[in-house]
């Protein structure tokens, strides 16, 4: 196991002597008898620690320090202050200047003991953390990237139907996507999809749903034999934790019939624009991935022009209102979202997601919500 490396910088020698002779049975020691020598040797060898005299010829412990912290050595590196002044205004400016403790002389054994030993313990606890969290950095940039691949970077062209999507993650990695795909030439296909969680493990459970859901579309136009199949896959490689929540239909871009399913989802709000009605899109079945061997039920509905299809997660009807709003108990809401999505059911397709997420952020009081935000429309033209 290799020895922290301890840098001693004391200007008086029998001083410097002193703390070797406590220091090097459990330490790698190197000496310096002033500040200049200090930095040039960290320079060489990067310390793991410094004991660092203040009142010194030349560059005094204060300044010393300052350029030690420069980028000469690690931001992380406990640096102690070694000093024959007890005053609180020494002790207060050296913790100021970076140092983590103080310590007086004439140096106690057991006090520079025991004071050496944590401050390392803590540095090494502190190098070991930083070193996960770079690779939990790396490993969440690599979900965000998946997850990212999971959202189509532009739709379809077709002459029937128009998609549009507004997606707001509570992470870099989230839990929500939306696909769309092309079933032939007058065939399409599009489903919104939550995973359970957030991070690393929900942009991997996603990614399996994509790759099941891209390979087995094309060999069922029926949404609710999809899922069935989807479902057992999911279930044999999922943690009995997870699990996701589908929305999908299938369009015929000719006779505008929707065939679709929904699988523990929000019911997807259906805009009729002959009356100017809204209905709900509840049939379906259980979560994909939660039991094994189960069924679904679909339904088949007759799309006019001007028809429109909002598809939303959960995390937007159960968005939290901002703490000084009375009544702070309830959430968004089906409600407020079916009132918002009617009055402006007339507007561009990407305008009706944006009055929606502003009004939503206005609910909310920020920007930043507590589950991912997706909403989905699908406009019949």
């Amino acid at each position: 196991m290799n020895r922290s490396k301890v840098l001693v910088v004391e200007d008086h020698p029998m001083s410097r002597r002193i703390l070797e002779t406590m220091l090097t049975k459990n330490y790698n020691v190197i000496s310096a008898e002033s500040g200049k020598e200090a930095i040039e040797k960290a320079q060489v060898e990067p310390p793991d620690l410094v004991l660092l005299d203040i009142e010194m010829p030349g560059l005094n412990g204060f300044e010393t320090l300052a350029i030690l912290k420069s980028g000469i050595i690690q931001p992380a590196v406990p640096v102690i202050f070694l000093t024959a002044l007890e005053d609180s205004k020494s002790r207060e400016t050296g913790l100021e200047a970076g140092a983590v403790d103080y310590i007086t002389k004439p140096y106690d054994r057991q006090e520079l003991r025991i004071k050496v030993k944590n401050h390392l313990a803590l540095y090494e606890a502190r190098k070991e953390i930083e070193a996960k969290n770079r690779v939990m950095a790396r490993e969440m940039e690599m979900a965000s990237q998946l997850q990212r691949s999971l959202l189509p970077e532009e739709f379809p062209v077709v002459d029937r139907i128009k998609f549009a999507a507004l997606y707001k993650p509570v992470s870099p990695a989230g839990g929500d996507f939306y696909d769309v795909i092309e079933l032939g030439s007058s065939v399409i296909g599009f489903a919104e999809v939550d995973v359970s969680g957030h991070g690393v493990a929900s942009a991997m459970v996603g990614a399996m749903f994509k790759m099941a859901f891209q390979s087995f579309a094309n060999t069922t136009r029926s949404p609710a034999e999809l899922l069935r199949v989807i479902n057992d896959q999911m279930y044999g490689i999922l943690p009995d934790s997870d699990f996701l929540t589908v929305f999908y239909g299938i369009i015929d871009l000719q006779t505008l019939e929707l065939v679709y399913t929904n699988a523990g989802h929000p019911k997807p709000m259906l805009f009729r624009s002959r009356n100017e009605e809204i209905e709900e899109l509840g049939v379906g079945g259980p979560l994909v991935g939660a039991l094994m061997g189960m069924d679904y039920e679909e339904d088949k509905i007759q799309l006019n022009s001007g028809d429109r299809i909002l598809i939303f997660t959960d995390g937007v009807t159960e968005a939290s209102p901002a703490i000084e709003q009375e009544d702070s108990d309830e959430f968004y809401g089906i409600e407020r979202l079916k009132e918002k999505f009617l009055v402006n059911s007339t507007l561009e397709s990407k305008d009706i997601l944006k009055v929606v997420m502003d009004d939503l952020i206005a609910y909310h009081g920020s920007q930043s919500f507590d589950d991912d935000i997706t909403i989905f429309l699908a406009s019949i033209v």
